[in-house]
């Protein structure tokens, strides 16, 4: 908990958040995300905003990558050729958004992945590769920011963001064809979002027509605002968002995917979908006199008679 802190807001996103003084470790588990969202969150509320509704929403779907703009600086000392020497100077005037359409955008987190799998195959014991899936990439900066831990020299380290680089750039060429140009972040053989109904699969397909839907570009991943997981087609982050401008509830925003209901045959099972993931909002009306203007329709409930 805090009680009236100095810096006039309270932001978790799923980081460790527990003060070091803290004993009871046994009563709350000992993993938890890796920091970034949170810090990104941190550094907005801390700046001078102003923070009004605007500002929340940007907040919200925010993808500024905090690990590319540490990771991507360490390329300008690697030796790179080629198709190597072009991808890296497409990072070096990027903004670290994870945005749809951006090129960067791709060959930053395919790098960011490569790492990652490279730190795997590296550092983890073959005895605990059976137990232990991933490193989180927050202990892979860690080594990075100090040779010494896990590389003996610099020079070490760079042979490995080097290895992880390239072989980042291969695998977007095997996936999306030697074309940087047709490299974009946000397509449907890179980053999207597709929903599969559970059942669609097992149906005739007059009966589950409009069942499944997508796929829509998204932005992002698991180390941004606006999280949209790690992998290329988006399985976590939020569905559901709010922003409430307390006292004036009326103003107040929402979003919710696909819809609000879970009927295929409802003209609401689907119809914030798209809305959703584009990043934006519907009004959530309170006051009587908004939610009767608003109202699509009414129902009237009587009792049955005897």
């Amino acid at each position: 908990h805090a009680l009236n802190p100095a810096s006039g807001f309270i932001a978790t996103a799923n980081q460790n958040v527990t003060p070091e003084e803290y004993t009871r470790w046994d009563a709350i588990g000992y993993s938890w995300s890796d920091p970034y969202r949170g810090r990104r969150i941190e550094e907005v509320l801390s700046g001078a905003g102003p923070f009004n509704m605007e500002a929340m929403k940007s907040l919200q779907v925010d993808y500024f990558s905090l690990p590319a703009r540490e990771l991507v600086p360490y390329l300008r000392a690697l030796p790179l050729e080629g198709t190597a020497s072009e991808a890296r100077a497409r990072l070096m005037n990027w903004d670290f958004r994870l945005e749809p359409g951006s090129v960067a955008a791709a060959i930053y987190v395919a790098w960011e992945n490569a790492i990652g799998d490279l730190a795997d195959q590296t550092f983890i014991p073959e005895s605990a590769k059976a137990y232990l899936r991933w490193l989180q990439l927050e202990r892979i900066l860690q080594w990075i920011r100090e040779p010494g831990a896990r590389f003996p020299t610099a020079e070490a380290r760079d042979v490995f963001l080097k290895k992880a680089f390239e072989t980042a750039l291969a695998e977007l060429s095997e996936r999306l064809g030697p074309d940087m140009d047709q490299w974009q972040y946000g397509q449907v053989k890179l980053k999207h979002i597709e929903i599969k109904h559970p059942l669609s699969g097992l149906v005739a397909d007059s009966l589950s027509r409009g069942w499944d839907l997508g796929p829509l570009p998204r932005g992002g991943n698991g180390y941004t605002p606006g999280s949209t997981g790690n992998n290329y087609n988006q399985s976590s982050g939020a569905t559901f968002r709010v922003i409430v401008p307390v006292g004036d509830w009326d103003n107040a925003l929402g979003i919710n995917s696909p819809g609000q209901s879970g009927d295929p045959d409802s003209p609401y099972y689907d119809n914030l979908f798209e809305r959703w993931a584009e990043d934006a909002y519907f009004p959530m009306y309170y006051s009587r006199d908004s939610i009767v203007k608003n109202a699509d329709s009414k129902w009237v409930l009587l009792p049955k008679e005897q």
